[in-house]
C-alpha cells in the first residue's frame, strides 16, 4: 500500500515538473493591451506579458509606425509605452511589439493598430429635444442617447467605457443614466478600428431627483450626488469601474469632484476646498480655505488649477503643487470663464471675460507654471458659452471649447490650436455642449 501510494506521489511529482519544464520552454506572449490615460506624454498603452521581459530587448525590438519620440518604462511581465511628440498625432498609429522575457526566449512579434486619438461628444438639438451624439473619424454623426427635453450633466468616464447622464423631462423631475461603451481603438487590422459599440442603457438612480450631479475619474469610477423633492433626501454614491456601489457619507456644501488618479476626491466647504481619501482611514482632511473653485486637473503630475474669488470682486488663477502653497498665476477683474491645463501641469490655458462699451469681449491666455504669459488672443466675434468646459487633447495639441456670437443662441464645437491660439475649425452644427471622450 505504502509502495503503490509513493509510486502515485512520485508520478504526480515528476508530471508538475515535466509541465513546469514545458511552461518555462515555452515563449512568452503578449496577453493585455490598453490605454493608459494617467501619463506625461501624447498618449501611451499598458502591456502586460505571460512572462517578465527585458526591458532593453522590447525597446530595441519593439517597432512604431509613424516613428514618433516614445518611452518603453516598467519591469518583469508589466511594461507601458508613452508617445513623447510635439507634434499633432492625427492618424492611427502601427505598433509591433517584439522582445525577449528574462531566459533570453524570443516572443513571436505582434502588430497592432492603435488611434490614441479622442472622440468629439456633443449634446446637440434635435426634434425640439437634445441627444448625446459622437462625431466619427470620417464626420458622420452616431447618437448615443434617446431623444431628451434637457441634459443638466454630461460626464464622460475616464477610462472611455461609458458616459454618464443627468436628463429631465418637460417638468424638470431629472434622472441618472449611464450609456455604457466598448472601446475599439486597439485592433489586429486598420479596418477594424471603429467608433465605440453601444452597450444596454442603464439607469443608475430610480428615484425621482430634484438635482443630479456626476464626476468621474480616469480609472472610470463614477461619484453621484444627487437630491429628491422631500428633507434629507440627499445622496453621495460611489460606483467603481467594476460595477461595486458604495454609499459614502460625506458633508459638501457644493458638488464634489473625484481625483483624476482614483482614491480621493474635492470636497467644497463653506470655508474653502477639502482633499479627502475616499475611506475615511483616519488620516487628517487636507484644506485649502478661501473663496476657491476648481478649474481644472492635470492629471500626470496631481497638479491643480484653482479659480479663487477675491472679496473686491477680483479673480486669481492659482496652480495648486502638493506639498507647498497654491501659486497665484494671474489676478485681474475680468470673470474667468474657463481654465485647462496639460499633464505636467507646465501649459495652463485660460479664458476670460470682460464687457466694455456693452459689449462682451473673451481672451484666451496661455500661461507657463510659473504666470509667464506665453500667448493671448481675442476670439471676437466668437464668445464661449457660459458653463461650459475648456479642454485640452494632449494627442492632437487642439483645445476643445462650445463658442457662441453674442446675437445669436446657438453654440458651436471649436477647436483651437494649443500653441498659437489660432482657430483650427468650428463645426457649423448647433450643440449644448462640446466634451472629449477617452479611446
Amino acid at each position: 500500500m505504502n509502495r503503490r501510494l509513493g509510486l502515485v506521489l512520485l508520478a504526480t511529482v515528476t508530471s508538475v515538473l515535466v509541465q513546469q519544464q514545458v511552461l518555462l520552454r515555452r515563449p512568452p506572449r503578449l496577453i493585455q493591451l490598453e490605454p493608459q490615460h494617467i501619463h506625461s506624454g501624447s498618449a501611451a498603452l499598458d502591456l502586460r506579458f505571460s512572462r517578465p521581459m527585458q526591458l532593453e530587448t522590447v525597446r530595441s525590438e519593439s517597432h512604431l509606425n509613424p516613428q514618433l519620440p516614445h518611452r518603453w518604462l516598467g519591469s518583469n511581465n508589466q511594461l507601458r509605452l508613452v508617445v513623447d511628440t510635439n507634434t499633432a498625432i492625427t492618424q492611427p498609429l502601427r505598433l509591433v511589439v517584439a522582445g525577449r522575457d528574462q531566459r533570453m526566449h524570443k516572443m513571436a512579434s505582434q502588430s497592432w493598430w492603435w488611434d490614441p486619438r479622442p472622440w468629439l461628444l456633443v449634446t446637440r438639438n434635435i426634434n425640439a429635444g437634445k441627444q448625446l451624439q459622437l462625431q466619427d473619424r470620417q464626420g458622420k454623426w452616431r447618437p448615443l442617447s434617446p431623444i431628451w427635453a434637457h441634459f443638466s450633466a454630461v460626464v464622460p468616464l475616464g477610462n472611455g467605457r461609458g458616459v454618464a447622464m443627468a436628463v429631465s423631462d418637460d417638468s424638470r423631475v431629472e434622472q441618472i443614466w449611464l450609456q455604457p461603451l466598448t472601446p475599439r481603438n486597439l485592433a489586429h487590422k486598420h479596418n477594424a478600428l471603429a467608433p465605440p459599440e453601444l452597450q444596454p442603457l442603464q439607469q443608475l438612480v430610480h428615484d425621482k431627483l430634484l438635482f443630479g450631479h456626476l464626476s468621474s475619474n480616469l480609472n472610470g469610477d463614477l461619484l453621484i450626488q444627487t437630491g429628491g423633492f422631500s428633507p434629507d433626501s440627499e445622496r453621495t454614491e460611489l460606483i467603481q469601474a467594476n460595477g461595486k456601489r458604495h454609499n459614502l457619507d460625506l458633508q459638501s456644501a457644493g458638488p464634489m469632484e473625484l481625483l483624476p488618479a482614483g482614491g480621493g476626491l474635492i470636497v467644497p466647504s463653506y470655508n474653502g476646498l477639502n482633499l479627502q481619501p475616499l475611506l475615511n482611514k483616519g488620516r487628517p482632511v487636507q484644506s485649502l480655505p478661501g473663496n476657491r473653485e476648481l478649474g481644472a486637473f492635470c492629471a500626470a503630475s496631481g497638479r491643480v488649477v484653482l479659480i479663487r474669488h477675491w472679496p473686491d470682486y477680483r479673480r486669481s488663477i492659482e496652480l495648486v503643487i502638493a506639498g507647498f502653497s497654491p501659486r497665484q498665476l494671474w489676478l485681474g477683474e475680468q470673470a474667468v470663464l474657463g481654465v485647462a491645463c496639460d499633464g505636467s501641469g507646465e501649459r495652463i490655458w485660460a479664458v476670460l471675460g470682460q464687457w466694455t462699451s456693452n459689449r462682451e469681449q473673451h481672451t484666451i491666455l496661455l500661461m507657463d507654471s510659473q504666470g509667464t504669459e506665453m500667448g493671448r488672443r481675442l476670439l471676437t466675434p466668437w464668445a464661449m458659452k457660459g458653463g461650459t468646459l475648456l479642454q485640452f487633447d494632449p494627442v492632437s495639441l487642439r483645445l476643445l471649447m462650445t463658442v457662441t456670437r453674442p446675437s445669436q443662441r446657438e453654440a458651436y464645437p471649436a477647436f483651437l490650436d494649443s500653441a498659437s491660439l489660432q482657430w483650427q475649425q468650428i463645426l457649423p452644427v448647433a450643440i449644448e455642449e462640446a466634451l472629449w471622450l477617452n479611446p
